[in-house]
């Protein structure tokens, strides 16, 4: 049957039904994918390590790409850097806990840090750990394979561990090492939830969901008949996919080298199909087309798939079996530079600043017991939010375009950028001058090309996207896959009446906590409030590091 695939791909690439490899570098004196894996693994070290993070890209998939390369240990300062921003968001965790929050149980899941909310995220900083032979279960003491590691029934779960991507990832992880947990459960209920035609799937996603969990029951493939036959249905569908961008197919490249020897061919295949979205002139990886930029969280999971193919082709553990790395007993935990450091993300905007307190003590008569008194507070007694009196603030009333526009300015102290853009915006009014300064750096857009409609009360959706353009001056990555944006939405039953292009913020503000994730409905055209307003820029400073 391999053979006969291998042919077929063969004659299809030869007729070109199927888009050869990008050429690469005729003069490199090795392989062309090993080529395009070191290329890479340089861009990732170029874009990582000066300020690596927990949560997402930059962060654990770097770790594990670098690791498993042996281009990393724990002796290097970037890696420890990592492993310093993880026990700070630790350690914000264990303060949130010991205020009486449970990580398990709803609806305080929404109030911990969103690097380190859901089962996933303990599981990727597991395989990261692992990746450069530290102990997941003692942390400085802290076991972070306990939050994911028994299996609970989906009727138990919190909205965030529901999907079939947090059971594929806790028997990846556990097998890493291997940690101990409730491995026949896990797998028992990834063999009832495929579907009859081999796939597993993530609302209306099937291709990564279906090779990821596939490669969470490799390590089983040659011993159960079962498992066996549940992989070969995955794999049947499988083959007969169009895999249109290059983290599906690199998901496809872990499959095959977990699978071992007798899939080599259809490994090279995928390997070859991969390289179309190569950009020798960067070293990074295309998506979705091999005409569109390079893509930060495109490269990571293709260096990770191609590091995969290279321990494959050399005879070295699959990528998630790191037993190699506990041979002797694994490594030791470094000491760790705690120290505050620098105000502010390394990856912001120049002219982003923190504001510094101007109004120590100030509040408002109206927010005393208020859910967003601590947001409040911290804005005004910077001065980015203003009451509507000295003493009151109306937490509840709605807030306009031009206000909006005013506060996120004064939020990152970005300096007045005059500009008469929109007819609608007076020169002489109040809110010009913030107008002008939040549409030259990209976080608003009018209504038209020639109108901002200043006085138009601003919805949730209209809020959440703007708040994601301010986030990515702050050096934060808002960058969401398809996959991960319906992970993150498909919870609330409303999600599919925000439009399509506030999608990526919502996911993007609910992933780091800037909106509370505990709530059912979304309510994208809903006008948001002066409270809700402050509680989102207040976390989203937070994240940022720009509180003082």
């Amino acid at each position: 049957m391999r053979k006969l695939f291998t042919f077929l791909i063969t004659i299809a690439i030869f007729l070109g039904l199927v888009a050869p490899a990008y050429t690469v570098n005729a003069q490199t004196p090795y392989s062309q994918w090993e080529y395009a894996m070191n290329r890479s693994l340089d861009w990732i070290h170029d874009s990582v390590v000066p300020h690596p993070v927990v949560g997402f890209v930059g962060g654990e998939w770097a770790v594990l790409a670098m690791a498993r390369s042996g281009r990393a240990t724990v002796d290097d300062p970037w890696i420890q850097g990592w492993l310093a921003n993880l026990e700070r968001m630790l350690v914000e965790v264990d303060g949130i806990a010991a205020q009486g929050h449970d990580i398990q149980r709803p609806p305080s899941a929404g109030t911990f840090p969103g690097g380190l909310r859901r089962w996933t995220d303990f599981q990727r900083v597991t395989l990261a750990l692992s990746s450069i032979g530290l102990d997941a279960t003692d942390f400085n003491g802290r076991d972070l394979t306990a939050i994911y590691r028994n299996f609970v029934p989906l009727s138990e779960r919190h909205a965030l561990n529901m999907t079939i991507n947090v059971d594929t990832f806790a028997l990846i992880a556990m097998d890493a090492a291997p940690y101990e947990g409730d491995r026949t459960q896990f797998i028992q209920w990834l063999l009832e939830d495929q579907a009859p035609n081999g796939t597993w799937s993530l609302g209306t996603f099937y291709l990564d969901v279906t090779a990821m969990a596939a490669q969470s029951l490799a390590r089983y493939y040659h011993d159960d008949p079962v498992i066996k036959e549940s992989v070969d249905r995955a794999l049947d569908w499988l083959r007969v996919q169009t895999f249109p961008d290059p983290e599906s197919t690199a998901q496809m490249i872990v499959l095959m080298t977990a699978l071992g020897s007798d899939f080599a061919d259809e490994a090279a295949y995928y390997v070859t199909w991969l390289l179309r979205w190569f950009d020798p002139a960067s070293g990074g990886f295309r998506r979705p087309t091999p005409a569109d930029p390079v893509n930060h969280m495109a490269t990571e999971q293709v260096a990770y798939a191609l590091v995969a193919y290279w321990r494959f082709m050399n005879d070295m553990t699959p990528l998630y079996d790191m037993r190699d790395m506990f041979v002797g007993g694994g490594r030791e935990l470094p000491e760790l530079d705690l120290r505050a450091g620098m105000i502010g993300l390394l990856g912001r905007h120049a002219d982003v600043r923190p504001m510094p307190i101007t109004q120590p003590g100030r509040t408002f008569e109206d927010i005393r017991n208020h859910e967003n008194l601590q947001a409040i507070e911290a804005l005004a007694k910077r001065s980015i939010i203003n009451g509507r009196s000295e003493t009151i603030f109306a937490p509840s009333e709605t807030m306009t375009r031009a206000e909006f526009a005013a506060i996120i300015t004064r939020a990152l102290n970005l300096p007045d950028i005059p500009s008469a853009v929109f007819a609608d915006v007076s020169m002489n009014a109040w809110y010009s001058r913030a107008v002008g300064t939040a549409f030259f750096y990209e976080i608003i857009t009018g209504t038209t090309d020639t109108t901002f409609n200043p006085s138009g009360t601003i919805t949730r959706q209209e809020a959440a996207v703007m708040v994601a353009r301010a986030a990515r001056l702050t050096g934060m990555s808002t960058y969401m896959g398809n996959v991960e944006i319906i992970n993150t939405l498909a919870m609330f039953g409303d999600y599919r009446t925000a439009a399509n292009w506030a999608w990526e913020a919502f996911a993007f503000c609910y992933r780091e906590g800037i909106l509370d994730d505990y709530e059912f409905y979304i309510r994208p055209n809903a006008s948001i409030t002066r409270g809700e307003i402050a509680e989102m820029l207040y976390r989203l400073l937070n994240r940022a590091n720009l509180l003082q």
